[in-house]
């Protein structure tokens, strides 16, 4: 039953006692969204969210870095090629004597630089970038359950939303039935025209009930679709249940927190640690000298084919050179910057080991939150569905002998509110159970049964 056949309902029977109805606004039907399964929805978001796209950027920036701190062990190669044109004349022994021969001149070399003791600066590098290859790493893995997260919290609100839209018809035909009844016993002369007023009420406040909870599920899936990234709206799949997670399928306590001190937080900022103390001794290898080794080739004759063929280049045979480069380096005195460097890499390293510290401390304060508000989620769970069937039964006791006149309106209205109050509770208690979980396995970095 819509609102709008409610409505019309409400109104017939209220006009035939002169008891005005102020019409609602017609409801318009929930959009149609396409339905989609949490796992499609989830790998979905998985590519399309920015913070998706930007962690794997930054795991193919640590991955390039540590390929560059790699690199630093191989010698550097270069290579040039040119060509020049010279005419005109010059001053030889006091007389000027022009140009003659090939104007063109052409030129090549080859270069190679090699460091080859640093104290250990280069090996520092490298493991501080394999840290940071494996913080961004952990940073990866600790976005894409984030990311589930903020797909299943919202996916999980629109099931939430969904409940709520069926609570409210049901709470609508309850309030017709009931305004039915009232007008019948007020016909009757069994009840005065004032429980069919508390009636009307009861059946307005129910399709603004239902207005809200439709609302909120159109809310709910615009919401979806902006996380899954989709150019149609798209829904919860109806087939899925409500059902709480089941605890007795949960990991011990003891493997959750051997889970949780080793997940993607705690990973990055453990990586953090280890980056910030590479960089530290790195920094302690500026105190000792450093040995590099060059090597130098180059050409010059009037060959375009910038090749030694022992063409003469002003009498000459084409001139070639090679270089061999020893260079040692020891720094005494920079002006303090060395120490200056020090002491920032030893404040970076303790602030990495309080955050790594307090990233352990937060994961067991969160297991310890979510866990047990999975636990009071599931038993208020088991309280509103028995207080669910019980309020269905004083509700259903309650028309009867309103119908017999053992019962006045005041009762009734107080048992459907209850009823009302248990279903929002129920759906309530549903939807945090099952956020708790997505908590728990966003935490750990792992999916739970």
């Amino acid at each position: 039953m819509t609102i709008r056949t409610g409505f019309f309902a409400a109104a017939s029977v209220a006009a035939v006692f002169g008891i005005p109805v102020v019409s609602p606004l017609a409801a318009q039907d929930v959009d149609e969204a396409r339905p989609i399964a949490l796992d499609i929805a989830v790998d979905a978001a998985r590519r399309n969210l920015p913070s998706a796209v930007q962690a794997r950027g930054a795991l193919r920036t640590a991955s390039a870095q540590r390929l560059s701190a790699i690199g630093a062990y191989m010698p550097s190669l270069n290579m040039n090629m040119g060509t020049g044109y010279t005419q005109g004349a010059i001053f030889f022994q006091g007389n000027l004597v022009p140009l003659t021969g090939n104007a063109w001149n052409y030129s090549n070399g080859v270069s190679s630089n090699l460091e080859i003791f640093d104290a250990g600066r280069r090996l520092f590098e490298l493991r501080r970038a394999n840290a940071q290859l494996d913080a961004a790493d952990a940073s990866s893995i600790a976005t894409r359950y984030d990311i589930a997260l903020q797909v299943k919290q919202q996916y999980y609100a629109v099931l939430a939303a969904r409940e709520g839209a069926s609570a409210a018809r049901a709470q609508l035909e309850q309030a017709e039935a009931q305004l039915q009844a009232s007008v019948a016993r007020v016909g009757a002369g069994a009840a005065t025209k004032s429980d069919s007023l508390r009636s009307i009420i009861q059946v307005g406040n129910a399709q603004l009930q239902l207005l809200t909870a439709e609302n909120d599920l159109r809310v709910a899936n615009a919401a979806l679709t902006r996380l899954v990234g989709s150019d149609v709206a798209v829904t919860a799949l109806p087939s899925d249940t409500s059902d709480v997670p089941d605890q007795a399928a949960l990991p011990s306590l003891d493997d959750l927190e051997r889970m949780a001190v080793r997940g993607p937080a705690v990973e990055v900022a453990q990586a953090n640690v280890n980056a910030a103390r590479m960089s530290r001794r790195g920094t302690r290898t500026q105190y000792l000298p450093t040995l590099s080794m060059s090597f130098n080739y180059g050409l010059n004759n009037a060959s375009p084919t910038f090749a030694s063929n022992n063409v003469l280049l002003f009498g000459q045979e084409a001139a070639t050179r090679q270089t061999y480069n020893f260079n040692l380096q020891f720094p005494l005195f920079n002006g303090f910057n060395r120490e200056s460097q020090q002491v920032t890499a030893n404040v970076a390293l303790a602030n990495a080991e309080a955050n790594a510290r307090d990233a352990q401390l937060a994961a067991r304060q969160t297991l310890t939150q979510q866990l047990r508000s999975l636990q009071t989620a599931a038993a208020r769970v088991e309280v509103q569905l028995a207080s669910i069937e019980a309020a269905e039964e004083d509700l259903r006791v309650q028309q009867q002998r309103y119908q017999l006149g053992a019962s006045t309106v005041l009762d009734l209205l107080t048992s459907q509110t209850q009823l009302n109050a248990a279903r929002t509770a129920l759906i309530q208690a549903r939807l945090d159970a099952r956020v708790a979980k997505a908590q728990i396995e966003a935490l750990i970095g792992q999916d739970l049964p």
